[in-house]
């Protein structure tokens, strides 16, 4: 499945994966793409890197950020260790996780204190409806 032209993706109308999960397939309005497994973690760091990047060279603003919305979340331990895992469930039933060290759980929570304690007397739903609103740390 190597080839070393470039393959065109703008549009993708249907994913599904192999039978053996090796391969993430995306058909659309050119040839089937073919994405090894191994490859999907960089993926995953590279598409929301590439969503901002875009979008600030689209917008001429340096300053715009990108955020994936987020339907729900949860929280727990992974397999008894040390690691505390957030689970966040994006649109389309998707999820996301994200894992750090249980020490790490205080600075977390001052951050979300401080973006609460940010949030204009309206509540959130005012703040979350503004763009450029957003300070992450």
């Amino acid at each position: 499945m190597s080839d070393s032209s470039t393959l065109v993706v703008n549009s993708i109308t249907q994913m599904q994966l192999t039978a053996d999960g090796q391969y993430l397939l995306i058909h659309g309005h050119q040839p089937t793409a073919a994405l090894h497994r191994s490859v999907l973690n960089e993926l995953l760091v590279a598409l929301p890197n590439a969503i901002e990047h875009a979008d600030r060279v689209l917008h001429d603003n340096q300053e715009m950020g990108f955020a994936l919305h987020c339907q729900g979340w949860e929280v727990g331990r992974l397999n008894g260790t040390e690691m505390v895992v957030i689970r966040f469930r994006l649109s389309g039933s998707a999820g996301l996780s994200f894992s750090l060290p249980a020490a790490q759980i205080p600075f977390l929570l001052q951050a979300l204190d401080g973006a609460v304690g940010s949030m204009s007397a309206s509540g959130a739903e005012a703040v979350a409806g503004r763009t450029g609103d957003v300070t992450l740390q």
